[in-house]
């Protein structure tokens, strides 16, 4: 019925070519399928991504201040106590009233899912920014799975930059 140990011993070599580099994403880590992913996300398919966001993806972050935002998630997820990840552990989070950047993904669906938050964080005076891919959110935790909705906690280590990007998120949200 089954293989013989002489049948499951059988040796396989593998020619690699040493000039072979693994596949990095824009955040230097390998990518989720394999596929390959640009080391940059250039403007283009940052316009493409743009295109697939949902109908309330408003206000929906350039390039340049989504960059930024994926940089202070990195720096973020170093200490998991200043980074709230997903819907009930954000939710959570804005009832107790934790204050932060909250980003979500533009990108999901079904809209329903998510489409309170923004509401929330209005009538609690915090600041929240769409970016278009879930996917990127996710990569910027350091994990491999996608996230549709992050609060950002300020902490010493990266207080400069959580201000540049909270003063960012507010000339971009518009005037409730």
């Amino acid at each position: 019925m089954g293989k013989s140990k002489a049948d499951s011993n059988t040796d396989v070599k593998i020619e690699v070519d040493e000039d072979v580099k693994p596949l990095v994403n824009d955040l230097g880590d390998t990518s989720i399928s394999g596929a390959p992913m640009s080391a940059k996300v250039g403007q283009d398919e940052y316009e493409d991504l743009c295109t697939m966001v949902n109908a309330i993806a408003q206000p929906l972050a350039p390039r340049k201040v989504a960059k930024k935002i994926y940089k202070l998630i990195k720096k973020a997820s170093k200490d998991k106590q200043y980074l709230r990840q997903g819907m009930c552990d954000v939710q959570k989070a804005l009832r107790r009233n934790e204050t932060g950047i909250v980003v979500l993904a533009g990108n999901v669906s079904p809209i329903d899912v998510y489409s309170h938050i923004p509401c929330i964080c209005e009538e609690k005076d915090i600041p929240y920014i769409f970016t278009p891919s879930r996917e990127h959110l996710g990569l910027a935790t350091g994990h491999k799975r996608a996230a549709i909705l992050l609060l950002i906690k300020e902490h010493e280590d990266y207080a400069d930059l959580f201000h540049e990007v909270s003063e960012l998120i507010k000339r971009i949200a518009p005037d409730a």
